[in-house]
């Protein structure tokens, strides 16, 4: 009797810790606390600054991969200007430009969701002016009589230039995958030739120009991956 009481506990013991140990092996890895997700990067910025036609101007977008503590990509920037005076007499500003920028983080808290960062990049961009009218010209006669003849004129300038920015800021993951967060920083641009073209003719422009100034922007981050 004694046997089979011992037997009879020794198999529920065995099957208790048969049935824990595949428990164990089947259960899923837990996961990290990392606070967010790595994998594809897509940033947008709303930016405000101190200038408001700045070759210095940050990107719009940010697009590449984020990291467990750092994140890089690619930022584009595109803006355009018009403006109108009377039916002949317009005129444009078009600038774009690609940056690649680095952000590194340097503080992030326990749960991993609050995160501060460094952030920097340099790239190449564009600036380009037109302008469209007419200008009239008069002529007079012997007798006083006058002549007016009007002829189209247009007048455009393009300059490339290379901008560069340092700052510093933080994000807030509401989930793995969003995040949103602001950052303050200075941002210079220095120009690398310019052309200009008046109807029809174009030429090269010996001139040079910089500008620095200081800037804050918002930012809403979203990670595509785990």
């Amino acid at each position: 009797m004694k046997f089979g009481k011992m037997l009879g506990g020794a198999l529920a013991v065995g099957m208790l810790a048969t049935t824990g140990l595949a428990s164990a092996q089947e259960a899923p890895p837990a996961r990290s606390n990392d606070g967010h997700a790595s994998g594809m990067m897509l940033q947008g910025r709303m930016q405000a600054q101190g200038g408001l036609l700045s070759l210095g101007g940050g990107p719009s977008f940010l697009l590449g991969y984020q990291g467990q503590s750092y994140a890089f990509g690619v930022g584009l920037g595109f803006n355009r200007i018009g403006v109108s005076a009377g039916p002949r007499d317009s005129g444009s500003l078009t600038l774009f430009q690609v940056m690649p920028t680095v952000l590194l983080d340097v503080w992030r808290s326990q749960d991993g969701r609050a995160r501060a960062n460094l952030i920097g990049g340099v790239g190449y961009g564009r600036a380009t002016l037109s302008a469209s009218g007419s200008s009239t010209s008069c002529v007079t006669d012997g007798l006083g009589n006058q002549t007016c003849t009007s002829k189209p004129e247009e007048v455009s300038a393009s300059a490339g230039f290379v901008p560069f920015m340092l700052g510093f800021g933080g994000d807030y993951y509401l989930s793995r995958n969003f995040a949103l967060g602001a950052e303050l920083g200075v941002q210079a641009a220095f120009t690398a030739g310019v052309d200009a073209k008046s109807n029809g003719s174009s030429r090269s422009v010996d001139a040079s120009g910089n500008l620095q100034l200081a800037y804050g922007a918002l930012r809403a981050t979203f990670v595509l991956g785990d």
